[in-house]
């Protein structure tokens, strides 16, 4: 996008930050959105990787963002893998389908990788990340927490063959969890929104949620 910089995120982003998820997401997966809180908990978290926290500018406003905690794929074999979760990852609504979301993704790709980890993991539409590089993480034999294939759970390796051999279970940071009464609370400190059910994006997430699936008895 022209005129568009990355740059890491400073600590006096973080409201404005906030904000861009807040946009974001709101009433695309479910009525209002959790995303701006689930980043300002993050930050708190020991799992969350600040080197990786990036923001996206347009005439020095923040117009995009990510973030990205500590994963681990628990293999079949019994080793442990650590990954980067990605997301959460949002563009406000006006400059969304202009590439910034993949310029943030290749950022983290490419610090992730100086950094020495393997892989990239996040739960997302397979038909957009599909595009920036992700593939379904069955393809490498690996399932949800709940030992589950899930087409929404993609992967991106770092390095050739990075995944070759993680079949297995992923297990995203403790710290994605949700208490509804504290997001109510933390919500308040917004401008109010209508939250609307049975949108088109979260029609298109509950296909995505009916795409959870267990391994065959052959597989296991």
């Amino acid at each position: 996008m022209d005129g568009m910089e990355l740059r890491a995120e400073r600590t006096a982003d973080h409201s404005d930050v906030e904000r861009v998820m807040r946009e974001a997401f709101w009433n695309v997966y479910s009525p209002g959105a959790s995303e701006h809180f689930l980043l300002h908990n993050i930050r708190k978290s020991p799992d969350f990787i600040a080197e990786l926290a990036t923001v996206a500018l347009i005439g020095g406003r923040i117009v995009g963002a990510v973030a990205c905690m500590a994963g681990t794929i628990r293999t079949d074999s019994g080793r442990l893998v650590s990954v980067v979760t990605v997301g959460p990852i949002g563009v406000l609504p006006g400059f969304q389908r202009q590439g910034a979301g993949r310029l943030l993704i290749d950022s983290i790709a490419d610090k992730a990788a100086a950094m020495g980890h393997c892989a990239l993991m996040l739960c997302g539409d397979p038909a957009y990340y599909s595009r920036l590089g992700f593939v379904p993480a069955e393809r490498f034999g690996i399932r949800t927490a709940d030992d589950m294939y899930f087409d929404a759970l993609q992967a991106r390796e770092l390095t050739p063959g990075a995944l070759s051999k993680a079949a297995g279970t992923y297990h995203e940071s403790e710290g994605y969890a949700v208490d509804e009464a504290a997001l109510a609370a933390f919500d308040t400190r917004f401008e109010p929104k209508e939250k609307m059910s049975g949108t088109p994006s979260q029609l298109r997430f509950e296909q995505m949620l009916a795409t959870m699936r267990p391994r065959t008895s052959a597989e296991i």
